[in-house]
């Protein structure tokens, strides 16, 4: 539910219960004043036709009795007059009135005091107040008759039923009342507000950072939405910061491949211009001498033999300069790989986190080895990246580094699609690629193959994954081992 049903609720149900409590206090009060009213009147008039009856009987005057019942039934038609004698027995009533069980009670029980007698009665409808008293003889001054006088409470009950019915109608409108002001204030104040907060936090969530503005309102409500227009500020420069540092991470990777693309050329083209020196000059002399002696055909048999082997000469050293060029040599020592792994995967987080892949570092353990620090990086940095380049959304990328006491183990593990067994001979040949269309070089693994084998190591890719593939690289963990191994 809501939270403007809720307040409605709340608020509405300590309204009926306060002003249903209080209602009811007030008509217990009005039932008891009415019935202190009711039992006075009726004292009253008991008392004066007590004294009236007595005086009549002193004075032997039973017509002046008769007169005054006939001007109360005249008065108060409702009153009702029983006379019983000194035995019990009823013996008369005003006009149209029937004594009852209770009327008896109430003579009996007047019979036993001097005082009156007052009875509220429960069992008619409507109610009925009985007052009893006694008479005495003129003679001997003992007991004698008592007279009952009856007045139905009908006016007192339905003026308390108005009184409930306008208690009822007041706590319906206030509760409708405070009610509809509840609604419309919650509303105003709470709901609209906070569902325009809601609609803002999507719309961050889906990478708006543009439509929210800070409100205007001094409540609490307004303070939230001012906090959270900050903290969307603060998002919004934050993403920015962080978009142009993985476009400068990006920049920096590519110029690194360019670089070494460039450099790899650069050393191939002059190993080529030395080692296919000497076979062109070779042809240049041969097809200058072929040219002099067109004539002579065994000099020119000579000639064209001595082109083909030089021919076939250049051919062989043109594949040989396709596989990795020559890098400088390493300058080897000491190295704690855990540091330069997690170098590099600090340069790759941003990267990681833009594709959703997670990067894990996993240490099996030593991490020392024997070896160049830059290019123990490269190694990590192009395995690394071909790993994240074959990972989908929600994989994870571990790096495992451990080994035994001469040798240093680092794998590069992924959940990507693995390695298809017919490219996996040509895996380490310089400029194969199956990203081609990604800007792939191809060159990544040729130049780990090549430092790996220049730190006397080995690397490769083990079979049987059962999900994604993992490059492994084993180095000798000392010099020692490292002398002995080249």
């Amino acid at each position: 539910m809501k939270i403007a049903p809720r307040i409605v609720l709340a608020v509405a149900g300590c309204g009926i219960l306060l002003f249903g409590s209080s209602g009811l206090l007030q008509l217990r009060q009005e039932k008891r004043d009415l019935e202190q009213v009711a039992r006075h009147e009726a004292l009253l008039l008991g008392r004066s036709l007590q004294a009236a009856f007595e005086s009549a009987l002193q004075q032997q005057e039973i017509g002046d009795v008769t007169q005054t019942l006939g001007v109360l039934a005249q008065v108060d038609p409702e009153v009702r007059i029983y006379t019983y004698d000194r035995k019990g027995t009823f013996v008369a009533a005003s006009a149209g009135a029937r004594p009852s069980p209770d009327t008896f009670q109430t003579q009996a029980r007047a019979r036993a005091t001097d005082a009156p007698v007052l009875d509220f009665s429960s069992n008619d409808a409507p109610r009925v107040l009985r007052v009893g008293f006694r008479l005495r003889e003129p003679a001997s001054g003992g007991p004698s008759a008592v007279v009952v006088l009856e007045k139905p409470l009908g006016d007192m009950q339905n003026d308390l039923a108005a009184e409930r019915r306008s208690t009822l109608l007041t706590l319906l409108g206030f509760v409708l009342a405070i009610t509809a002001l509840i609604w419309v204030l919650t509303r105003s104040y709470v709901s609209r507000p906070l569902a325009r907060l809601s609609t803002d936090m999507e719309r961050v969530r889906e990478g708006d950072y543009d439509g929210v503005e800070a409100s205007q309102r001094q409540d609490e409500i307004g303070a939230i939405q001012r906090q959270f227009a900050l903290l969307v500020r603060d998002l919004r420069a934050s993403k920015a910061r962080g978009d142009r540092e993985f476009e400068a991470r990006v920049l920096l990777e590519r110029s690194l491949q360019q670089v070494d693309k460039l450099i790899t050329l650069g050393q191939l083209a002059a190993v080529m211009a030395h080692e296919i020196g000497s076979p062109l000059q070779i042809l240049e002399g041969r097809a200058r001498a072929l040219l002099k002696h067109a004539d002579d055909a065994a000099a020119t048999r000579r000639t064209a033999h001595m082109l083909v082997e030089q021919t076939e000469r250049v051919t062989r050293i043109v594949s040989q300069m396709l596989s990795i060029a020559p890098r400088r040599p390493p300058v080897r020592t000491q190295v704690d790989a855990e540091r330069s792994v997690r170098t590099v995967m600090a340069l790759l987080e941003l990267d990681a986190h833009r594709r959703g892949v997670q990067l894990r570092v996993k240490i099996d353990g030593r991490c020392d080895v024997f070896a160049d620090p830059d290019q123990l990086q490269q190694v990590v940095l192009n395995l690394v990246r071909n790993a994240l380049k074959a990972s989908s959304s929600g994989d994870t990328v571990e790096v495992r580094l451990g080994g035994e006491a001469q040798t240093f183990v680092l794998e590069v593990a992924d959940q990507g699609p693995g390695i298809p067994e017919a490219i996996r001979p040509q895996l380490f040949e310089p400029f194969f690629t199956t990203r081609a269309e990604h800007g792939g070089s191809g060159l990544g693994l040729s130049v780990v193959k090549a430092i790996v084998q220049e730190h006397a190591g080995h690397v490769s890719f083990p079979d049987l994954q059962p999900v994604g593939c993992v490059a492994r690289v084993v180095l000798p963990r000392y010099a020692e081992s490292a002398a002995l191994a080249s």
